[in-house]
């Protein structure tokens, strides 16, 4: 249980710099290098100034749809999986809202973590976002 705490944690404060407009902070959340998987197809970036750009990229095709980057999540809805021990599976629901705070749509992402020294850490994350069917 400690272990699905900290995973839930790591997830929750990666949403939180994403709806805050964040990106700097969010690298500290992935291992150097991973991939992401949308309906446009998979990238796999290294670095923290790849992944900061990716999501400035991802908040920059959102707001030209009117998507805002808050999102709603239930923490004790994610869906821990464990793979080994310094590997899980959590599936998620997110729900985006445009400017005005109307929900938009909903969908569902599913993350590879892997714990690095003390930390669960997103190697892969996939979505079937539809509104990242144009993001490239």
């Amino acid at each position: 249980m400690l272990n699905n705490r900290a995973l839930r944690a790591t997830l929750t404060s990666y949403y939180e710099a994403i709806g805050s407009h964040e990106f700097d902070a969010i690298p500290k959340y992935f291992t150097p290098s991973m991939t992401i998987v949308t309906l446009s197809g998979s990238q796999t970036l290294t670095g923290s100034q790849e992944i900061s750009d990716l999501y400035r990229k991802l908040w920059t095709t959102w707001s030209s749809q009117g998507i805002s980057t808050e999102m709603g999540y239930s923490p004790d809805q994610f869906v821990v999986l464990p793979v080994q021990a310094n590997c899980n599976l959590v599936k998620t629901q997110l729900t985006n809202y445009d400017f005005d705070g109307n929900q938009l749509q909903s969908w569902n992402c599913t993350y590879v973590m892997v714990k690095e020294d003390d930390n669960w850490l997103i190697n892969l994350a996939t979505s079937d976002n539809q509104a990242s069917s144009q993001w490239q």
